[in-house]
């Protein structure tokens, strides 16, 4: 059968309107889309699930992964342009002969609110945390502090004053890589005495926040050390539940070794 010029022509015609109806469809639907308003769950900001990975910091001349993940282990020299800073609950990792007393700052005195205030006395010197990190030349800055802080946790300015401590670190050395440490648990015998392990979760969660905001590095330290029942093992501490017997500082010391942020 012949086809005729006219009925090409309405082929023509019914292909190019089938075209045309699929792309003004299209059109009509995206503009809906893109109109709609786009709501953010709390899935979407659930930031605990995943590291913050870090390609180029502002300010900071480090890559890293928060937290920091294992690494190969460090020699024990490593310690010798680091320095430690907090609670005498540090004290044990130069007790027991893993790092030089002289590059310890720790006083029980030490809390978030006074970080970058507090005046500390040292060989007859005194200076600020800030000043004494300084007179060392330490590249690498370990800071665990908070326990005394946790009634405070609600607190929005918690971490003002070391966020202060920090910028100071910066502007004065910008090869000194910072470490935040996480708060250590506390064994089901003294839990309540000094802090529950449910805020001291709390602060390491804030911590976390607060080192991916200032990006600096962060240590997990605390996961590492829980027993099953999510508290540190009542075989682990001492008496008054905050310093470690010494093989738990050997193993506290050997985590710092094996998360190296390069």
């Amino acid at each position: 059968m012949k086809i005729t010029q006219r009925e090409k022509k309405k082929a023509k015609f019914r292909i190019s309107f089938i075209v045309l109806f699929i792309i003004a469809s299209f059109a009509v639907c995206f503009t809906m889309y893109m109109k709609e308003d786009f709501e953010i769950t709390e899935e979407m900001l659930d930031d605990h699930s995943k590291s913050v990975v870090y390609i180029d910091p502002v300010g900071r001349d480090n890559n890293f992964i928060n937290p920091v993940p294992k690494s190969e282990k460090k020699d024990v020299d490593y310690y010798d342009d680091a320095v430690f800073i907090g609670s005498n609950a540090l004290a044990g990792l130069s007790d027991y002969g893993f790092a030089d007393p002289k590059n310890m700052l720790l006083s029980d005195s030490i809390r978030l609110n006074n970080f970058s205030t507090l005046i500390l006395s040292e060989n007859d010197e005194q200076s600020s945390i800030a000043e004494a990190v300084q007179r060392k030349n330490a590249r690498k800055i370990y800071i665990m502090v908070g326990l005394y802080d946790l009634a405070d946790i609600d607190n929005s300015d918690l971490f003002d004053s070391l966020e202060a401590f920090i910028d100071d670190i910066a502007k004065s050395s910008n090869e000194a890589k910072i470490y935040l440490i996480s708060l250590l648990p506390v064994p089901a015998e003294t839990e309540g005495m000094i802090a529950s392990n449910t805020d001291i979760d709390l602060y390491n969660s804030l911590l976390l926040k607060f080192a991916d905001k200032m990006r600096v590095c962060y240590l997990d330290v605390s996961t590492d050390f829980k027993g099953n029942d999510g508290k540190l093992p009542s075989s682990a501490a001492e008496l008054n539940g905050i310093r470690l017997k010494e093989e738990y500082y050997e193993k506290f010391s050997d985590y710092i070794l094996t998360h190296v942020s390069e």
